[in-house]
């Protein structure tokens, strides 16, 4: 609950404890454990198997067709029952999905039945629920706290391939399964129980840290319900354009995530060094959502997020043109700095277009192209190694991509007037 510092001081928001703690959940969700882990644990699964180059990399398409099958119906739960119960929920079933990984054989099935297993058991810990709980606390600072929980996703990716890597280096890639199990059970799922809440209005207290009306839950009550329903939003063409835009970008950004480990180990590089570049994505994330949170308070987000867009397509073209070592490093950095930036993006848009009524549930639906685009990237990528032999054809064809989706950025439509009470 807020309370009041020394006197000049304005009082502390409870708001941002909600902000920190929806961000280390965030780092531990399977959306974070799936891209920053998967190229981690890939070569020493595919050592042990004998499995081609392409033929893992199918999971991560399982994993987020499912999301993208299930992330409305997700949304849905979440605006009925409230995050924090499915938030809960899907760390428990999370972690023991991971667990599971230890008595994993050589059939390919039973690998993609664990990757469907988290993108259905575990979609409760992704934006789905998260981002309704920061647009729950937060109206006209929403942006700068969906930076702050998002780049929870960024901390993950820079811790966690370089956890698993020292768990598998010391334990075998079974036991550093388990150990992330245990993550999730022994710290995770605590300090989410004690830490998340709904509403505001749950501590008496109102969005933004404002000084709460006479009528506390009136006034809950009239935000939650502001915007659009689901069909309504379907209706405007701003919901088709944000549906293919983001669908475009999460294709090259996701592949690109996926594959650069691979890609450096064609090219030399040792496994610790692919592991360090891998985490330096995910450090490029961290400062993209942060520094793209506070522009979209400030600024008209969509054009925000176009100006990120040519980060990446610079760090690509790096990497098509043959950089490694320290350049390598630096496309990484450039790539994640995107990756950050969008879903932060998509978020914030959702609210700002539809508003709170049916949030959950067409944020989902935005999430789910996102991931859709994010499964289907990677193996396509795969395929046109195999069939080439390389990544130049790819790699090019990724720049192509981002350029398109900046071009839709370009069209988007200024916000309308839902009534909250932020002006943009």
């Amino acid at each position: 609950m807020s309370s009041t510092t020394r006197a000049g001081h304005a009082p502390f928001f409870h708001g941002w404890v909600i902000a920190i703690a929806s961000g280390f959940g965030l780092a531990c969700s399977i959306a974070t454990v799936v891209a920053a882990t998967f190229s981690i644990f890939v070569g020493p699964i595919r050592e042990a198997f004998g499995w081609s180059a392409s033929a893992p990399f199918w999971a991560p398409l399982a994993v987020t067709l499912t999301a993208a099958l299930l992330s409305p119906t997700v949304g849905g739960f979440v605006d009925r029952y409230g995050a924090r119960r499915v938030i809960l929920a899907s760390f428990v079933l999370e972690a023991l999905v991971l667990a599971s990984f230890y008595f994993l054989d050589g059939s390919l099935a039973g690998f993609y039945a664990r990757y469907v297993a988290l993108g259905a058991l575990g979609l409760g810990t992704t934006h789905v629920a998260f981002a309704r709980v920061i647009a729950s606390w937060f109206d006209r600072r929403r942006g700068l706290a969906l930076g702050v929980a998002l780049a929870g996703v960024g901390l993950g990716g820079v811790a966690l391939p370089l956890l698993c890597q020292a768990l598998i280096d010391g334990f075998g890639w079974r036991l550093a399964y388990v150990g992330l199990a245990g993550l999730l059970l022994v710290v995770t799922l605590p300090a989410m129980a004690l830490t998340i809440r709904d509403t505001p209005a749950q501590l008496g207290l109102a969005p933004d840290g404002e000084p709460p009306g006479a009528d506390l839950e009136r006034e809950a009550a009239v935000f939650a319900s502001t915007g659009a329903t689901f069909a309504e939003a379907r209706r405007d063409w701003t919901f088709w354009l944000m549906l293919v835009t983001f669908f475009l970008v999460g294709l090259s950004l996701q592949a690109m995530m996926l594959h650069l480990v691979p890609l450096l180990r064609g090219r030399g590089v040792a496994p610790d060094a692919a592991a360090a570049a891998q985490s330096t994505i995910f450090a490029g994330l961290l400062v993209g959502r942060l520094v793209t949170g506070w522009l979209m308070d400030r600024f008209f987000a969509p054009r925000v997020a176009l100006s990120f867009l040519v980060a990446p397509i610079v760090g690509i073209a790096m990497l098509a043109l043959g950089a490694d070592g320290t350049a390598a490093f630096v496309a990484a950095a450039l790539i994640g700095v995107a990756a950050g930036a969008e879903v932060d993006v998509i978020a914030f848009l959702t609210s700002r277009y539809f508003g709170m009524k049916q949030y959950s549930r067409i944020y989902g639906t935005f999430y789910s192209l996102y991931s859709l685009g994010g499964g289907v990237g990677p193996i396509l990528t795969a395929t046109s190694v195999d069939a080439t032999g390389g990544y130049a054809q790819s790699l090019w064809a990724h720049v192509a991509v981002l350029a398109i989706g900046a071009v839709l950025l370009s069209t988007f439509r200024r916000f309308p007037d839902l009534g909250l009470r932020a002006g943009h």
